[in-house]
């Protein structure tokens, strides 16, 4: 059934408003978790000029992966200027119009490659069901109404404007143009075989050497795309990986319209693309293994034990992706076990069979069923950065942003040859267009219940009582909104049950307990926590924990103030942590001397800093040390260090300003005493 253009514009523009409609509820919702400390704690996204200097601090203000995902700070920033302040609304829109953008990207892609694998007039409405599937799945979810989470979206968005590039460049290298196989249609003037039909005369010679130019702009295009795909988040490495899927399953080595000059062209590509960075990761990886396995120094699981888990979480990905139930869906997943050995859980062996079994049947099936094998190669293709080796979290929604497509593409095109065999295309039309609306009521449902962090955190704990994490953002909901200290204490605690390798979750309790009225720990008690937290590896929930209690600490609240002693020993025993990392223990230590300057612990934070110092030679510790000094009256001394920060080379601006700060106490201290003030201090 050939839709005609002006009804294919027509309905994918019905597409969009149904996209717009699912999420409608949840644009109005707050900014959550983890915007806080990459939008909202993040001073240079918060842009008031215009100016390049304003945008290119936004843009390198983010650390998260090795490149820092500038694109995704600045559109930030961005939205920070264009918004007039922090308003969620205007992120969230900006979000939801990236999705908007990547559903037609997703229809252009989809309806090229059924053309490609001989759908025919059918490809159109391939492409036109695969976007709205896809815009209004579920799953989706927190790539659009989580802001944070633009960083997969918006690199999905370079991507699949790359594969595109790349198609074109591709098949006029292959001298098809636009059709592919079971197609004749090609572009301009070139054959079949991929030389110009007029090549004898002056004019097929031109003709000729620009469609051989042709492709070299498409191909450089991709290549643009591909660099700002990786600057918004470095999963667009993939790209090179979807494209070998597409040349496996689209392109038959075979044909010999496709043997000379596209298939040299795409074996070189690849080799640049794949086998290249593939040496340089082994090679890097033989070399240095601390850069991937150091990571895993925060984890509770092993490299092993993740490979493990994630064969299970394949495949409870796939059942989102196909039954997405409100009760399977949540922000965080992990009530998932972790897999110490293939029988343990049983599942584990199971899954790992299974993904043998499906991976064969889809390289066997390759000519017979080029679209199956395209679904379980994208799928698995789309996972090898997120989850396989690199030490994440062992679960989270938006790591399917791009991979469900390829098995919803395979689903869709299924459908539509049975139905082009059948004969019954309206009756499967009507299916589809069912399935679509269950999916957008789905997703309306689930962005009702983003409205506000309450009711997220409820939903949340609801769906996965056996999660961790729901117990503990349930907890912080009693302490902090609902003011029920002691309810907070039991999700904290049935937190730290579940995940004991979390002390962060102690941490918590104890501060709630003394919240609620309940004494300070005793020092048995504060023990068992700075024993945890020397042993045990360092999540960043746990130091999440240990920075909350610091900032309440400085701020001087009842409860945490009267828990800073033992705060002090807990910031010792973190910073004794052989697996702590070297961004955390400066942090760690930093906490410590502030409070113990707060608090008027000169001596002891002056043992400390210079400790640190030793350890790590920061002048933000000889810093601290020279405001030591300072306070115990040893303005020489404190000078003196001073002298010898002013020394270091490169001394970074926010050093340099507290250096300034100093010498002018130090200064006026001795006007101070020389007025008769009383003795510096």
């Amino acid at each position: 059934m050939k839709l005609p253009r002006k009804l294919q514009a027509a309905a994918l523009l019905a597409t969009l408003a149904l996209v717009v409609l699912a999420y409608l509820p949840g644009l109005r919702g707050p900014f959550v978790f983890d915007d806080y400390p990459n939008i909202l704690n993040n001073p240079a996204v918060a842009v008031t000029e215009f100016t390049p200097q304003a945008l290119g601090a936004a843009a390198l203000s983010n650390t998260s992966g090795p490149l820092g995902r500038p694109l995704a700070a600045l559109s930030f920033g961005i939205d920070h200027y264009r918004a007039g302040g922090f308003y969620p609304l205007a992120f969230k829109l900006s979000n939801l119009a990236i999705h908007l953008l990547n559903v037609l990207l997703v229809y252009a892609l989809a309806g090229r490659l059924a053309r490609r694998l001989g759908a025919g007039e059918m490809a159109p409405t391939v492409g036109l069901f695969c976007a709205l599937l896809w815009g209004l799945h579920p799953l989706q979810l927190t790539s659009v109404l989580y802001v944070v989470q633009r960083m997969t979206s918006l690199a999905a968005t370079f991507t699949l404007a790359a594969m595109l590039c790349w198609l074109q460049a591709r098949e006029l290298w292959a001298g098809s143009g636009a059709g592919g196989a079971g197609d004749t249609a090609n572009v301009g003037p070139v054959g079949p075989t991929g030389t110009s039909r007029r090549a004898s005369t002056g004019e097929g010679q031109t003709s000729g050497y620009a469609a051989l130019t042709r492709p070299t702009g498409w191909l450089l295009a991709c290549g643009v795309l591909f660099v700002l795909g990786m600057l918004s988040k470095e999963n667009a490495i993939l790209l090179p990986l979807y494209l070998g899927v597409i040349e496996l399953c689209l392109w038959r080595w075979h044909d010999t319209a496709d043997a000379d000059h596209g298939r040299r062209a795409a074996t070189w590509f690849f080799a640049v693309t794949l086998l290249a960075p593939l040496l340089v990761g082994l090679a890097l990886f033989v070399w240095q293994p601390g850069l991937l396995l150091d990571g895993y120094a925060s984890r509770p699981f092993t490299l092993g034990e993740r490979l493990l888990t994630e064969a299970r979480v394949l495949w409870f990905y796939v059942g989102l992706v196909l039954l997405p139930t409100p009760a399977r869906l949540g922000l965080y997943h992990d009530d998932i076990a972790t897999s110490t050995g293939l029988l343990e859980p049983w599942t584990t062996l199971l899954a790992l069979d299974g993904w043998l079994v499906v991976l064969m049947a889809a390289l066997l099936l390759r000519r017979r069923a080029p679209a199956f094998t395209f679904g379980v190669l994208w799928f698995l293709a789309g996972h090898v950065l997120e989850s396989t080796v690199v030490p994440l979290e062992i679960a989270h929604e938006h790591r399917n942003y791009l991979p469900s497509f390829g098995l919803l593409f395979a689903a869709v095109y299924g459908v539509a040859r049975f139905a082009r065999h059948t004969g019954n295309r309206r009756v499967y039309a009507v299916l589809g267009l069912a399935t679509a609306l269950a999916l957008g009521f789905g997703t309306f449902g689930r962005a009702a219940s983003w409205h506000s962090e309450e009711t997220i955190i409820e939903a949340l704990y609801r769906h996965h009582p056996q999660s961790a994490s729901a117990q503990q953002m349930m907890g912080e909901l009693m302490l902090k909104r609902y003011g029920q200290p002691a309810q907070a204490v039991a999700h904290y605690r049935r937190a730290y049950e579940l995940a004991p390798w979390e002390t962060g979750y102690a941490i918590r309790a104890a501060w709630a307990d003394r919240a609620a009225g309940e004494p300070v720990p005793t020092l048995a008690e504060q023990d068992v926590i700075a024993k945890a937290l020397r042993e045990r590896p360092l999540p960043p929930t746990t130091l999440i924990a240990l920075q909350s209690l610091s900032d309440c600490a400085l701020a001087g609240e009842a409860p945490c103030r009267d828990l800073t002693p033992a705060l002090l020993a807990w910031l010792a025993a973190a910073a004794e942590n052989p697996r702590i990392n070297a961004v955390s223990l400066t942090q760690v230590t930093i906490n410590y001397g502030q409070i113990c300057l707060q608090t008027d612990r000169f001596d002891q934070g002056l043992a400390w800093v210079q400790s640190a110092y030793r350890r790590s030679s920061q002048p933000v510790f000889r810093l601290m040390e020279a405001n030591f000094r300072m306070l115990q009256g040893d303005l020489d001394g404190a000078s003196a260090v001073l002298d010898e920060v002013r020394r270091v080379p490169e001394l970074s601006a926010t050093d340099a300003g507290h250096l300034a700060v100093l010498r002018d106490a130090i200064a006026n201290r001795r006007a101070g005493a020389v007025a008769g003030d009383g003795p510096p201090r």
